[in-house]
């Protein structure tokens, strides 16, 4: 495994390794929590689970996991592929004007990359491998500035592919629904709510939400509380009833309505099976 920390490199903030098959026990030893990962599979083949769904992997592929999702990888065939670690300010901080919505990637965590992207992505990160562990402000503005370079691209192929982006490009009060829901999840789970965040009425929330999301606006409010619950009764030791308090519920039993409706298991038998 090629491994390469930026030393000086604001504490590791862009961490990137050029990895195969046979590193990947490796890479538990560098991963963070609180990171932005990038998968680039040059060649190879396999299954990534990210979050609770399992992704093949196939070459000319990248696989995004978001801070604070559960990820794991398995190649049972020879694979080479780069990984690049963002701290998750580090990461606001680069992206600057670049729109990679986070609910989009979630829900489209693997992108399949044309041979022209992705020769120019493999060649940046392989520049960033030298220049990484270069103990300088100019490089680390050069590293700033190529990671720069393939988020846009990964942009560029994300907005290539996905329908959802388009529908939010044209209709910003949607793509700022999904923020305000992401920020206030654990407090707020009404529509009154957001669309009076937003500045319009209830009714046309809906309305926006039926035309172009095809679903109720309380439907699109709780596709996105449900996998924040599913995660937490995962990965949370915590009793389910100071889950259920902590997501704003009046008590356990209204709490697990609400999971089971969803989900179709209530919380307990949820987190014995998984």
């Amino acid at each position: 495994m090629k491994h390469l920390l930026g030393k000086n490199n604001r504490n590791n903030d862009i961490i990137y390794v050029e990895c195969t098959d046979k590193d990947i026990y490796k890479i538990e030893m560098i991963m963070k929590d609180d990171s932005l990962s990038l998968f680039l599979f040059e060649k190879g083949k396999g299954i990534h689970v990210i979050g609770e769904k399992e992704y093949s992997v196939e070459a000319r592929q990248v696989h995004i996991v978001f801070p604070g999702q559960v990820q794991q990888l398995r190649l049972p065939e020879s694979s080479l592929f780069h990984l690049i670690l963002i701290s998750k300010h580090r990461y606001a901080e680069i992206t600057g004007g670049i729109q990679i919505p986070s609910v989009v990637c979630q829900k489209y965590p693997v992108i399949n990359i044309s041979q022209e992207t992705f020769s120019l992505l493999t060649r940046e990160c392989r520049d960033i491998a030298f220049e990484i562990i270069e103990h300088s402000c100019v490089m680390q503005y050069i590293v700033d500035t190529k990671t720069k370079i393939i988020l846009q691209s990964i942009s560029r192929e994300i907005r290539r592919t996905s329908g959802d982006l388009q529908i939010y490009d044209q209709h910003p009060v949607l793509f700022m629904f999904i923020v305000l829901i992401r920020k206030h999840f654990k407090d707020e789970r009404t529509v009154n709510f957001y669309a009076g965040n937003l500045g319009i009425t209830a009714n046309y929330l809906n309305v926006l939400c039926k035309k172009h999301l095809k679903q109720t606006a309380s439907a699109v409010i709780d596709k996105v509380i449900i996998p924040m619950i599913k995660k937490d009764i995962m990965t949370s030791d915590d009793l389910l009833v100071n889950i259920a308090y902590d997501y704003s519920f009046q008590n356990y039993v209204h709490f697990s309505r609400y999971f089971k409706k969803y989900v179709g298991l209530s919380p307990m038998a949820y987190r014995k099976k998984t």
